[in-house]
């Protein structure tokens, strides 16, 4: 018996020892939280680890899209594509000095049209004899490289830099934008695919329903680089249909085709009429129809701000018909709801042209967006 009782003696002597510990363990961190620094850089490193998962998903839509373009290279007979690759994901453009704004519109268009211009022309150097189509695929496949390179570029800048200054604010501002930025990039992946396999995305909304007025015309003629426009009647108006030249991927200069076909009909233009797609808010419908006034076209100012010139100059009014969906829906595989939004979409140009114009009116009617997969 007295084993017995030294032996539970000793167990709960043991089992006091430990809960002592455990107690003056606790103690010890609770008091290391509040010292100075040790609490910061706690919260920093839980906040940095889920910034890295997230930056580490970036990374992967990035090397994806990198890995699909340049299969698409050696597939057009490129042995050895990296190198253009990343010289394509480093390309940028400077904004043009906005402090004197004196035609800056002309500046700025300039910079963004030789931009283009750069990349087109390298494709064209490393594969001689491709085809418009496939050229304009490369075209959309560098500017997703590049975009989302930007974007794992900067916000590796700032993990880094909130690590290296051990700053809580700037990671929790981080941690509120990456969650978005993941959902771009993986947008911009997707798009992509659908880029390169040559089919309609939600953008082409513009162009497909120029399309259906397209199928009426006889005169057809390119008022701007990669633009077509095509003279149609419709009850006894005369629309001026004008929509970037498919199949291939490209919005092609949809304001300066504007200017230049007024200016053709002498100013004898009655309506101006953009049909573009917009991003909705949250909780409204894809493929929802709205009506406006103004130039309805997502552009950083030259193609638009031609538009409004020549319409201010001749005096005619300018109608937007828009059809709503999301960042991702624009840029990715058209769906249902959007190709059926087309029709409608027409249907109420038809009744705009009807009730604000009179028989023998000229209406410009543009088409705007990514022509990919539309032909005219």
């Amino acid at each position: 018996m007295s084993l017995i009782a030294l032996a539970q003696t000793s167990l709960n002597q043991a089992s006091s020892l430990y809960y002592v510990l455990t107690y003056v363990l606790f103690f010890v961190l609770l008091f290391l939280l509040y010292l100075p620094g040790v609490n910061t850089r706690l919260t920093v490193s839980m906040l940095a680890r889920g910034i890295e998962g997230q930056l580490s998903m970036i990374e992967r839509y990035l090397n994806e899209s990198k890995s699909k373009m340049e299969q698409l290279l050696k597939e057009r007979g490129v042995q050895d594509p990296k190198p253009f690759i990343e010289r394509v994901s480093e390309m940028f453009i400077i904004d043009p000095v906005n402090v004197e704004p004196t035609d800056i519109i002309s500046r700025m268009r300039l910079l963004l049209r030789s931009g283009e211009d750069k990349i087109r022309d390298l494709i064209t150097l490393m594969v001689p004899n491709i085809d418009s189509v496939n050229r304009s695929k490369l075209e959309v496949s560098a500017e997703v490289v590049n975009s989302l390179n930007l974007i794992y570029k900067v916000v590796r800048h700032y993990l880094i830099l909130a690590k290296k200054l051990n700053s809580v604010v700037l990671l929790y501002q981080l941690q509120f934008v990456v969650p978005q930025l993941v959902k771009i990039s993986e947008a911009y992946s997707k798009a992509m695919n659908t880029f390169i396999r040559g089919i309609p995305v939600g953008d082409s909304l513009g162009p497909l329903v120029a399309a259906y007025l397209f199928m009426n015309a006889d005169k057809k003629w390119n008022p701007s680089r990669d633009t077509v426009a095509g003279e149609v009647e419709f009850e006894g108006r005369r629309l001026v249909v004008i929509k970037a030249e498919g199949p291939m991927a490209t919005v092609g200069r949809p304001g300066e085709a504007v200017e230049n076909a007024v200016e053709e009909y002498k100013g004898k233009v009655t309506r101006i009429i953009t049909i573009d797609a917009a991003l909705k808010l949250e909780g409204e419908n894809t493929g929802a129809i709205a009506e406006g006034t103004g130039v309805a076209m997502g552009d950083p100012g030259p193609e638009k701000i031609s538009i409004e010139r020549v319409a201010v100059k001749y005096n005619i009014p300018i109608d937007a018909v828009i059809v709503k969906m999301s960042m991702e829906e624009a840029i990715t595989e058209m769906r249902k709801e959007i190709y059926q939004a087309a029709p409608k979409a027409l249907e109420l140009v038809k009744k705009i042209i009807l009730e604000r114009t009179k028989p023998g009116d000229i209406v410009v009617v543009v088409g705007v967006g990514n022509t990919a997969g539309v032909a005219q």
